[in-house]
């Protein structure tokens, strides 16, 4: 397959970018390189300097290449940076969405999948949700993905592209042979202060609330391994080359749950080093807990995670974290 994937010099598109080649496809990554970087490349993919946003460059690239598929991961994913800016998250993530949408329709490409986010589901107070619950999103990244999902929806309906929505839970890790990880500087995520604050290079991390409704009074998240979301987006292309006229959403996590609290004496255990913490106030915009029920992907794709163990998410992203180049 010729695959075009934006934002394919991030996290999580690299992973993805990198195992589509192994298997055999040709890859086309689409970067404005924000939060991307080069050095994620693989050799053999074709690499093209671009935004979301441009209302030509898509169709032209998608065209020039006979491209088969769209797998979007372009985004903004900061839940407090949109709870700060909540007009970029609807301009990159909702209007980015809407206009690459557009493009695909200039060019005939009918095949998406779509990185959404278990932030849609809001502050449920289910053990488990699964991608028939309702969606109530209590932040300004949450709201920019359901509108994208409703977008697609609604463009499958009525032109009929096919397409496959991921409910990512928490995405954390690197590869196992530390060629591949989070990079960004910015990163605001929980496994890059506990990586951070484990090296030394932050003086404490910021522990935001203890007196929720969980074990420990910390949220409670299901984090999943990067390289089994890679791992689904392959089975969502290949699943989604064989289909017309189909849209499905599925979740994207193991079903587990553990506290800020159990990351952060698991991060301890891994990397030898202490990690001073200090408890904060809840940040706006955090749900208690959220955990996934996956039995839909693990049925209709044949998903099977290869890397649900928390010490593994742990050594791998401080191992990233620790090589020389960091």
């Amino acid at each position: 397959m010729n695959i075009l994937v934006t934002g394919g010099a991030g996290y999580i598109g690299s992973f993805a970018s990198h195992r589509l080649i192994e298997r055999g496809h040709h890859v086309v990554v689409y970067d404005n390189l924000s939060t991307g970087y080069k050095e994620f490349l693989h050799p053999k993919c074709k690499f093209v300097l671009g935004d979301i946003r441009d209302r030509e460059l898509p169709a032209r690239v998608m065209k020039d290449n006979k491209i088969d598929l769209i797998m979007h991961f372009a985004a903004k994913t900061s839940v407090p940076e949109s709870i700060d800016n909540p007009l970029d998250y609807f301009e990159n993530n909702s209007f980015g969405t809407m206009n690459l949408l557009q493009n695909c329709l200039k060019a005939g490409v009918k095949k998406m999948i779509f990185s959404s986010t278990a932030a849609v589901y809001g502050d449920t107070r289910k053990d488990f949700v699964s991608e028939t619950d309702e969606l109530m999103p209590i932040n300004p990244y949450g709201e920019s993905k359901v509108f994208g999902e409703r977008m697609i929806s609604h463009v499958h309906a009525a032109q009929g592209i096919s397409a496959i929505i991921l409910r990512y839970f928490n995405v954390a890790g690197a590869s196992l042979d530390n060629q591949l990880g989070q990079k960004n500087p910015k990163a605001n995520h929980l496994f890059h202060h506990l990586t951070e604050t484990a090296l030394g290079r932050q003086a404490t991390m910021a522990v935001f609330g203890n007196d929720y409704p969980t074990v420990d009074g910390t949220g409670v998240r299901d984090f999943i391994h990067v390289e089994d979301i890679a791992h689904a987006h392959i089975l969502a292309a290949e699943k989604l080359m064989n289909e017309t006229n189909y849209l499905q959403t599925f979740n994207c996590g193991y079903g587990q749950g553990f506290s800020v609290l159990q990351a952060l004496k698991t991060m301890e255990d891994v990397s030898g080093n202490k990690i001073p913490y200090e408890v904060l106030k809840r940040r706006p915009g955090d749900p208690a807990k959220v955990l996934a029920l996956a039995d839909k992907i693990k049925s209709e794709l044949q998903w099977t995670p290869k890397y649900n163990d928390l010490k593994v998410i742990c050594k791998t992203a401080f191992d990233w974290k620790n090589r020389p180049t960091s």
